[in-house]
């Protein structure tokens, strides 16, 4: 290692390209202003040529410093004759920088090899200039790009348009890499654009967003620092133009705008990183920005993306007072940065400049605030620390999708909050559903009507009150005011007590999460009027409860909204969206589609009927001969679960569609064919969407009891009737009267003990990220334990390669709880090994209630595991 080290310093001084070896990064953490001011003094010592990553800004927050190696021993006894606290977060600056270019060298021999770009590398400008020519090309109805002016060493400024067409419309500018060693901002940029593009026509919300408003991203905001990030310093922050009396080069681009120029947080010194330069706008790269946005006229948002310490900010840096949209602003920031963490849990801090970091004079966001640019926001990505500027390329996907989400969750509050057209509504109306299309009169389709705020509002809660009585009249269940409670039992007493508690009918209380053992939480969907009760019995047997969903029905009405933007999107394209969740019926014509497509893989078969008489469908992928080995899939068996049958869709295209190309899958189709239940409980399922978007059970009629339906979860003839099911019908764990009382249980036994060459039953649920195998009815271990538990130890390690996704493995009596009449355990029971149960994302964030925006890699990552599971079955005949 230090002969590489030794040898790259040589090559690098030969190259002119500035190393960093010894160079280390210390985390600094001052406990009081006077440790602040005794940093701030370090800062302005120039001959130790300190590079503060993080600058000193009050006690609260951590500093970090890049310590060229010269200089290590003078900071450190500093510090320690201070009595300031530090770590050292990066042992040897350089030995990450020659990692950070190896792994790029390696890429790009991969992409000569394969003519493909690459968005989970790091790339230099020439590259990602050829990368949007090449997206304008491959979609130019949609894209196209712009020259907005030149850097200072002429360099080109490209933006991106994304527009479906018009002139002027409203508009939401996008920029990155105005701080050119910030490398994670570029890349997630481009893979932005790829997704914007991409997503257009597949995804309701985006398409929906570029049909009424234009974007602009400008990937590259510094372009010539940017360059001499990769020829000579990766280290640069500011741009490249020349500073009159003054050796040192470069203008720090975030401080040169105006509002607030030259004021605190911001550097007279041109050798400074935080030099303000001699006016504002006077760099070219900024200038260019302003009169872009200037001369256009409808920006409605301004969105800058930045690197590292995970925050999203909004104005003021150069003024320590509230804009006078904070209010809106942190609600839109908390909503986005909420909305990023539901992907990986990634954690943003979201606040003002200078009450979130410090005060920072002359910031682009600052200045578009101050322009009429009400959505005004800077990210601070990945990471805290631990990388800081040189994060991994291996975090740049999570950290694109992750950001993607963050501002979609922007972009879609600009679209829905634009100035309000006079709406007419029109409606059609079937048993099952119901439409809603509101739409403009033709007279003024090309004009917008400004409305006040209080027209506005009047209008709001008109639809909030006809909303209201739609559903009444078409008998929706409305979950207005019912919140989910999160406890957290501490002892078996609490535990029993809960139990108590969910068995007061009266409270009508709903276990998403059931009670089960001390440690493990609990989650019950309370209804609005059992609130206040539910509340005092808790507090009153002191046990603690947080409150992860404040309203259920807010989040029913915004899954309901994407679901009608999707259908009118497919209707108009003849295209099906599989990041949309979909009623039975467009599921059951996609099945047909399938099949159409791929008529000598996929077929339907119908196993029977639903107590309701729906037909029950299974597709049979194989590739031919009788009776081969098989696996079973299903998804769909407790109705509400709807991130499972959306889930099923995907997985059951990934497997036609894959066949011949993906080596692992073709050779498990060539030996063993796969049968795959989208919607095992199809009653349930639709009726989740037309009456109660929470119905579990089936829907048949109980005698002797009001109650309707049965735990088709607990039906199986394994355990039947034990403790961990109900002999109560009104109970969602009710068992049934006997085994295999429902249809649609008993035509499952009946197709798999006819087939009688079934080798694995894999059954998909949510929530709560687990994958379990039997037993459920007894605390025995399976014969098997060993060997389903360590195939599971390798799916969930698959499933996490992608997105991270922690899942909890193990058998269900001892991961969660004891579970009598399940589908594993029966399956195992008649001698199929391979049995396993799926409970899906989320941890209880949004519980059964998971946006449609996480189908895709929750359904991405499952099918990893999937496939592990399959491939080991097909290795392992028995």
């Amino acid at each position: 290692m230090r002969l590489i080290l030794f040898f790259s310093a040589l090559a690098g001084a030969s190259w002119c390209l500035e190393t960093f070896v010894g160079n280390q990064v210390l985390r600094v953490k001052a406990n009081s202003e006077e440790e602040i001011n005794k940093l701030q003094l370090l800062e302005t010592l120039e001959h130790l040529q300190l590079d503060f990553w993080l600058h000193p800004s009050n006690p609260a927050l951590p500093v970090d410093i890049r310590v060229p190696f010269p200089s290590l021993q003078s900071v450190k006894v500093f510090l320690e004759s201070h009595h300031i606290e530090y770590s050292i977060l990066i042992e040897d600056l350089q030995v990450i920088v020659e990692e950070e270019k190896q792994e790029m060298v390696n890429n790009q021999q991969r992409e000569r090899g394969t003519s493909n770009f690459n968005y989970g590398a790091y790339h230099p400008l020439e590259t990602i200039y050829a990368a949007l020519d090449d997206l304008a090309a491959e979609y130019p109805s949609l894209v196209s790009k712009q020259q907005i002016g030149e850097s200072y060493e002429k360099r080109p400024m490209y933006i991106l348009k994304f527009s479906t067409g018009g002139t002027n419309r409203p508009a939401i500018w996008l920029d990155a890499g105005i701080h050119s060693r910030e490398w994670i901002t570029q890349a997630t940029a481009l893979w932005t654009a790829k997704k914007i593009a991409s997503e257009y026509g597949n995804n309701p919300s985006v398409t929906s967003l570029l049909n009424g408003m234009d974007i602009f991203l400008l990937v590259v905001t510094n372009p010539d620092g940017y360059a001499f990030t990769h020829t000579n310093n990766r280290m640069w922050r500011k741009t490249r133009s020349k500073n009159s009396g003054s050796l040192c080069i470069g203008v720090d681009p975030n401080r040169n705008w105006d509002a607030g120029f030259g004021g605190p947080g911001a550097s007279t010194n041109p050798c400074s990183e935080s030099y303000h330069g001699p006016s504002a706008n006077s760099e070219v790269e900024v200038k260019n920005v302003v009169n872009f946005i200037k001369s256009h006229g409808k920006i409605k948002a301004f969105l800058t993306l930045h690197s590292y310490s995970q925050l999203l900010l909004f104005p003021f840096g150069y003024k320590c007072t509230n804009p006078a949209d904070y209010n809106e602003l942190n609600t839109v920031g908390k909503a986005a940065a909420s909305a990023l963490a539901s992907l990986y849990g990634t954690t943003y801090k979201v606040g003002t400049i200078c009450s979130t970091i410090y005060q920072a004079s002359g910031g682009s966001i600052d200045w578009s605030y101050d322009y009429g640019i009400k959505y005004s926001y800077a990210f601070e990505l990945r990471d805290t620390g631990r990388y800081g500027f040189l994060l991994p390329a291996s975090q740049i996907i999570p950290t694109a999708e992750e950001t993607w989400l963050g501002l979609l969750k922007i972009m879609e509050h600009v679209r829905d909050n634009q100035p309000m057209p006079l709406l007419i509504c029109s409606f059609e109306c079937s048993q099952e559903s119901s439409d809603v299309d509101w739409h403009l009169p033709e007279s003024i389709v090309n004009e917008e009507v400004g409305l006040s705020d209080n027209l506005s509002l009047l209008i709001m809660r008109g639809l909030l009150v006809f909303s209201v009585l739609l559903a009444a009249a078409f008998s929706h269940k409305l979950f207005v005011g019912d919140q989910v409670l999160r406890i957290r039992a501490s002892n078996e007493e609490q535990i029993a007590l809960l139990r108590e508690l969910g068995e007061l009918e009266d409270l009508q209380i709903d276990y998403w999460l059931s009670p089960a053992q001390p440690g493990l939480p609990v989650d019950m969907r309370v209804p609005f009027h059992s609130l206040q009760a539910v509340k005092v019995f808790l507090e009153s047997n002191t046990i603690p409860y947080t409150i992860t969903v404040d309203d259920v029905q807010e989040l029913l009405d915004e899954e309901k909204d994407a679901m009608m933007v999707s259908r009118k999107f497919e209707r108009s394209s003849n295209s099906f969206s599989f990041s949309s969740y979909h009623t039975i019926e467009e599921i059951y014509s996609w099945m047909d589609n399938l099949v159409a497509e791929n008529p000598d893989l996929v077929s339907k078969i119908q196993i029977g009927q639903s107590y309701e008489k729906r037909p029950l469908y299974v597709l049979k992928f194989s590739t031919g001969g009788i009776n081969r080995p098989a696996i079973w899939i299903d998804t769909g068996i407790h109705s509400r679960e709807w991130i499972t049958q959306a889930t099923g869709v995907w997985t059951a295209n990934k497997i036609a569609t894959e066949y011949g190309k993906d080596a692992s899958l073709t050779a498990i189709l060539d030996t063993v064919d796969i049968f795959f239940e989208i919607v095992t409980n199809p009653d349930g399922f639709a009726y989740t969407h037309s009456t109660n978007r929470m119905w579990r059970k089936t829907r048949s009629i109980n005698a002797g009891s009001s109650c309707r339906g049965v735990d088709p979860n607990r039906n199986w003839d394994a355990g039947f009737g034990g403790p961990g099911s109900s002999s109560n019908p009104c109970a969602e764990t009710y068992h049934g009267p006997y085994p295999h009382s429902e249809s649609e249980v008993k035509s499952i036994v009946d197709f798999v003990l006819s087939h009688g060459n079934v080798k694995a039953l894999l059954s998909i649920h949510s929530y709560s990220q687990m994958l379990l195998f039997p037993y459920g009815y007894k605390a025995e271990p399976a014969p098997d334990h060993q060997e389903l538990n360590d195939l599971a130890r390798e799916a969930v390690a698959a499933l996490a390669a992608l997105h991270g996704t922690k899942y909890t493995y193990g058998s269900t009596i001892d991961t969660i709880y004891r579970a009598d009449g399940t589908t594993i355990d029966w399956s195992y029971d008649n001698g199929i090994k391979y049995s396993y149960t799926f409970e899906l994302r989320d941890t209880g964030r949004y519980g059964f209630l998971l946006p449609a925006t996480q189908i895709i890699p929750t359904a991405e990552e499952t099918w990893l595991a999937l496939l592990k599971l399959m491939e080991h079955i097909r290795d392992n005949p028995y």
